[in-house]
């Protein structure tokens, strides 16, 4: 048989086999030639998860992919602890999961397969002092692409390893944190700012003393975590305080059964006889309640003093003090993505004849009891996988009282003080407090976005019992010159309640550049008035080779109501007698109109360049501003009264330069100069308590250093010595300014024209580790300003005073020792 096609047919297949053979012959010379493309192959993803030792979800993680070193990607976990990596191409990685204050973990190998998402899980173990437990790898880089705040912070090992004075309270290391510096009472400073303007948190809650703003609450220090201090370019979450904010982190329980205790065993004192000194001891414990599910840890912190003064009569000579600090805390896994933790913490002391000294005798002592706690509830729940929300709420009451030895008159001469103290005080405050906190999941509008929303509110009451006795001046031939007599007034009350909002975003526009512009909204009910508060700050990764990055940022910042000073209004009145060479009478009252008062307002802005240099130094340079307007100052002349208005200009302008590297695996080293000054229009703190005679007057505020140094490191011995490790701080700064007055407390002097000298303390200490019986010790002996230095706090500043222009200080060079249990050994 044979078939037949028609012509029109024939010339279809014919144009069809010509086809094929033109595209199969351009194959083959495309191959020839080396320019044929193969189908395009789609890239992998990884899908990382980030949790604590208890599974909780840890945001703001630093995840690095690499490849033969060389960092290829990387990428921040969500507060949901999820961070995803797209664009990598099939092939094997090495993962590296960084945040400060934990272990580094490393995956060393991860295969990425074309077009899938690879899942990787992983657990951060906090760093302890059990490194035997856990390799220990290099620090992770102190420069965050990601993070656009001005952000200085200190971990568990550096509270432990930096020696310095009283190593028991943790407020003590705060000045070795660049940018902190403590006044003349210990309590510290962040930018220029008065303490009232600083916000300090524990576990989200707020622990600043509600009235006069203190950073009081007392905390065993080996339970401490990290303690994250942020002074400029921080977010709209934050508010109610222009000054920056101190976070305190606390260490958590996890499923195996930790201990340690530091300075179990009292000192001795050799004056008038061998006698207890001091005892301070201090301990930590944690483990599980149930393992996996429910987490307990419980941490103590004690003094017991016995401080003589061997120039005061037997009887009378000695001051002693009882302090106990107790910390207990519950974390529960209610659910997978569900955490629910609980705190307590109580704080008492009582003094018995505190204030003695060589120029104080016992009759001007006091005896003095406060305790403070704080209940707190807050949880945690993931939803959908990439949304968080917690919420919490917590109650914070305090309650002190102070009483003189009798009520004579308080003598104040031009050799010493005499008589007995004239404040009678009895007090107690709370603050109720709740947020809530959002954290919505990623999503895509030119670039990537983050926003969180939320809000809080606070109730602070504040009830107070002041009684003053009279007050006598005396001259150099002991004649009464000037006598101040109060008024007497009943119990008084205040009280406010702090509502806010926010919202914030995180946006990254393009790979590299992140921005975070957010706004918040205040309002006190002391004032009757809303506030809004606009800010925003940004970051860019310029070289990723050298990690050089540039942040800036800039917002305002208000604080809140000071009723500290608003109280003045409620304590009654001041009559001062003045009898040579002007005899003169008059009262001095203290008045508080809300409708003539605004919030104070703070223009914060900043900019910083970090680098990596060689040797992997990491260099910062930074410009930190913050001018503020509406500060709240007493104003008047003694005999017209007193009127809070809201006058004041604070200005602080400062430039700071850090240097940090690790010497070794595990031994960091951090330098730190600040250039700064801080000026107001009004520095006198007139109050009912402040006997300064004359008006107000502008300069330096009293916690001004215009040059700080502080520099710490630690290092294992050489040769024979190779088990010790070595450590050693050193803080310099200019000295204080103060202002002179005469006989009557006229002020002669503006702040500023004269200054304490410079402060500087060095203190090196020796430390090893040990085993011993199947648990393991450290065992470190130092010397507190090994250069003997005074460092004086005081100055006679009495020009009528023989003694004028005297420096009185505390600082000597100390010989001291620690030995710490740090739990059993484990194999």
């Amino acid at each position: 048989m044979v078939l037949t096609m028609s012509a029109k047919i024939q010339r279809r297949v014919l144009a069809a086999l010509l086809l094929c053979l033109v595209v199969t012959l351009g194959k083959h010379s495309a191959y020839a030639k080396g320019i044929w493309q193969a189908a395009p192959i789609s890239p992998g993803q990884l899908q990382v998860t980030v949790m604590d030792q208890n599974g909780q979800p840890m945001p703001l993680v630093v995840v690095l992919v690499q490849q033969n070193d060389k960092t290829l990607a990387q990428e921040r976990t969500t507060p949901s602890g999820n961070a995803v990596l797209r664009q990598l191409p099939a092939g094997t990685y090495k993962i590296l999961v960084e945040k400060q204050g934990f272990y580094t973990a490393v995956v060393a190998k991860l295969e990425i397969v074309s077009g899938q998402q690879v899942p990787l899980e992983v657990r951060l173990q906090p760093v302890r002092e059990y490194k035997e437990e856990v390799e220990v790898t290099a620090e992770p880089s102190p420069i965050d692409p990601a993070e656009s705040a001005s952000s200085q912070a200190i971990t568990a090992n550096e509270i432990s390893n930096i020696p310095y004075s009283s190593t028991r309270d943790y407020r003590n290391v705060l000045p070795y944190i660049p940018g902190v510096i403590a006044d003349r009472g210990g309590q510290i400073h962040i930018v220029g700012a008065a303490t009232q303007e600083i916000q300090d948190y524990l576990d989200g809650f707020e622990v600043s003393q509600p009235v006069s703003g203190s950073l009081n609450v007392r905390l065993n220090p080996d339970s401490l975590r990290k303690i994250d201090v942020r002074s400029s370019r921080y977010s709209a979450l934050y508010g109610k305080g222009s000054g920056g904010l101190v976070d305190l982190q606390v260490q958590d329980g996890d499923n195996r059964f930790r201990m340690n205790a530091t300075d179990f065993v009292p000192t001795i004192q050799n004056v008038k006889g061998l006698q207890i000194n001091n005892w301070t001891p201090r301990a930590y414990i944690s483990g599980p309640l149930v393992r996996d599910k429910i987490w307990f840890d419980l941490s103590h912190e004690g003094e017991t003093d016995y401080n003589v003064i061997k120039e005061l009569q037997d009887g009378e000579d000695t001051n002693r003090l009882w302090r106990a600090a107790d910390l207990a805390r519950v974390r529960m896994n209610l659910t997978p993505g569900n955490v629910l933790t609980g705190n307590v913490l109580l704080n008492v002391q009582d003094s018995q004849h505190s204030g003695i000294s060589a120029i104080d005798p016992f009759s001007v002592s006091l005896n003095s009891h406060s305790y403070l706690y704080l209940l707190g509830l807050k949880d945690q729940i993931t939803v959908a996988r990439d949304t968080l929300f917690e919420f919490g709420a917590a109650y914070h009451r305090g309650q002190g009282s102070s009483l003189p030895m009798g009520d004579l008159p308080y003598v104040l001469g031009t050799d010493g003080r005499s008589g007995n103290y004239y404040i009678t005080n009895r007090n107690y405050y709370n603050r109720t407090q709740g947020f809530a906190n959002l954290f919505l999941r990623p999503w895509k509008l030119a670039g990537t976005h983050q926003f969180t929303v939320g809000g809080r509110a606070d109730r602070v009451i504040y009830h107070a019992k002041i009684d003053r006795g009279p007050i006598q001046f005396l001259d150099a031939d002991k004649n009464i010159v000037r006598e101040i007599t109060f008024s007497q007034t009943p119990a008084f009350g205040l009280s406010t309640i702090e509502s806010s909002a926010y919202i914030q975003d995180r946006w990254s526009p393009v790979q590299r550049v992140l921005i975070e512009p957010g706004v918040r909204w205040d309002r006190d009910s002391y004032l009757q008035e809303s506030f809004f508060s606009p800010r925003i700050a940004g970051t860019v990764l310029i070289d990723p080779k050298s990690e050089t990055k540039a942040s800036a940022g800039i917002g305002i910042y208000y604080d809140r109501t000071n009723l500290s000073l608003v109280s003045n209004a409620a304590q009654g009145t001041r009559t001062n007698i003045f009898f040579a060479p002007d005899p003169r009478t008059f009262t001095d009252t203290f008045t508080v109109d809300p409708r003539l008062l605004t919030m104070p307002r703070f223009t914060n802005w900043s900019v910083a360049v970090d680098r990596r240099l060689p040797g992997r130094i990491y260099a910062r340079v930074e410009y930190l501003s913050r001018h503020g307007t509406h500060g709240w100052a007493y104003e008047g002349t003694p005999g017209s009264g007193f009127t809070l208005l809201s006058n004041k200009q604070d200005h602080y302008d400062a430039v700071q330069f850090t240097l940090r590297k690790e010497l070794k695996r595990g031994y960091p080293m951090l330098i730190a100069y600040t250039r700064s000054k801080t000026t107001s229009s009004q520095t006198v703190d007139f109050s009912i308590d402040a006997f300064l005679e004359g008006t107000q007057v502008g300069g330096a505020l009293p916690w001004d250093a215009p040059n700080q140094l502080v520099a710490w490191g630690s290092y294992p011995m050489p040769w024979k010595l190779k088990k010790f490790d070595f450590a050693w701080s050193m803080i310099w700064h200019t000295g204080f300014p103060f202002v002179t007055v005469d006989q009557f407390g006229t002020i002669l002097s503006g702040p500023g024209q004269f200054r304490l000298p410079d402060f500087f303390t060095m203190d090196p200490a020796i430390e090893r580790k040990f085993a011993f019986h199947g648990y393991r010790w450290a065992a470190r002996i130092g010397i507190d300003n090994v250069t003997n230095r005074l460092n004086p706090f005081f100055v006679d500043n009495n020009v009528n005073s023989p003694g004028f222009g005297n420096f009185f200080g505390t600082g000597h060079r100390t010989l001291n020792g620690r030995i710490r249990f740090l739990g059993k050994i484990t194999k």
